[in-house]
């Protein structure tokens, strides 16, 4: 039995040995760590009030991935997702599939259609374990900040410092018959919480501002007007 197993250590040894000779300098063990695994985007948490990605449950989103939702500011502040998947030992996992890598709101805050698939990596990781993720998200609800999701585990949080990554979603799909939570499709519901929310600056007292139905920012963010209900209706009635 013992001869089995010193046969089985063997085998692995003289496969590691292998791999080296061949000049394959990093081995990892496959299984991500959220520790040593990193996200990053040019957004700030808390989020710059710029730093906005308008999305919608179809995800038909009109944007250039998750550029800033306000025209002038795309080519300033493109809130592309840099992603460096790595092991327990901090080696690079490369190969990584794309569909293993999404995001999802730092808050839960977001109604994700597909789950996983709502919006993945452009491409497997590389020899360095990197990847972008610059795609339309096709999700309901409002959220402060995304997180980065690879294979199950969120990266950052528990002994690591949570990677909350400053890029604000907002989208048309506020809330849904009930209980107020979003329901991954925009109707005349959300168009009732748009109205309750609209206009925050002609009433008296004002309305308090609520960021979730400040969807495109023109002319700047900071206040719900008429632009946000143009978007709004873009969008009615558009599922999951």
């Amino acid at each position: 039995m013992l001869k089995g197993k010193f046969a089985v250590l063997s085998i692995g040894a003289a496969a590691l040995l292998c791999l080296q000779v061949a000049g394959v300098s990093t081995v990892n063990s496959g299984i991500v760590s959220k520790c040593n695994s990193t996200a990053s985007s040019p957004g700030t948490y808390p989020v710059d009030v710029n730093d906005v990605a308008f999305a919608c449950p179809r995800g038909d989103n009109n944007t250039n991935g998750f550029a800033d939702v306000n025209p002038d500011l795309i080519l300033v502040n493109n809130l592309t997702i840099s992603v460096t998947v790595k092991d327990n030992t901090n080696a690079p996992i490369v190969g990584m599939p794309a569909a293993d890598i999404w995001t999802k709101g730092c808050a839960d805050g977001l109604v994700l259609c597909g789950g996983s698939g709502t919006v993945n990596a452009s491409a497997a990781t590389d020899a360095l374990g990197m990847t972008t993720i610059i795609g339309d998200m096709a999700t309901g609800g409002c959220d402060t900040g995304v997180n980065v999701v690879v294979q199950g585990v969120v990266l950052g949080g528990g002994v690591c410092p949570v990677i909350c990554l400053g890029i604000a979603v907002r989208t048309p799909d506020f809330t849904r018959p009930g209980d107020g939570a979003p329901d991954g499709v925009v109707t005349l519901v959300d168009f009732t919480s748009l109205v309750k929310g609209f206009p925050v600056n002609y009433q008296s007292p004002p309305k308090a501002y609520v960021a979730c139905y400040d969807l495109v920012g023109s002319p700047a963010f900071g206040t719900v007007n008429l632009g946000d209900f143009a978007k709004f209706g873009e969008h009615f009635n558009h599922p999951c």
